[in-house]
């Protein structure tokens, strides 16, 4: 039985990526070099450091929350959103929104 999904995103330095998460987003974090796990409540991101050669793409993930508006609230005092301030509407009718981490990774974030 499948129980979690756990998305792996690219940074560009894992201490900083740690200090983001951990000191921003609030996230519990356990840094192990080249190679970071964030967690919050039932949702945990692994991050690895990019080393390889050519363009760095940063990727996305998507989160559900049982009540996006209030994280809303609490994100959208900081600097991070995507496009900024904006909450709309997805295609099943509930409620996202969107905020770029220290690496450009997109984190969006969508109720239930």
């Amino acid at each position: 039985m499948l129980q979690k999904i756990a998305p792996v995103l690219p940074a560009y330095n894992i201490a900083d990526t740690n200090l983001f998460y951990r000191n921003k987003l609030k996230f519990l974090t356990h840094n192990y070099g080249n190679y970071l796990i964030v967690r919050k409540d039932e949702v945990e991101i692994h991050f690895f450091e990019w080393t390889g050669i050519g363009k760095f793409v940063p990727a996305s993930c998507y989160i559900i929350d049982n009540n996006v508006e209030d994280l809303f609230s609490k994100f959208s005092s900081m600097d991070l959103m995507n496009p900024k301030g904006n909450m709309k509407k997805n295609s099943l009718g509930k409620n996202e929104f969107q905020l770029v981490d220290n690496n450009g990774n997109v984190l969006r974030f969508g109720g239930i």
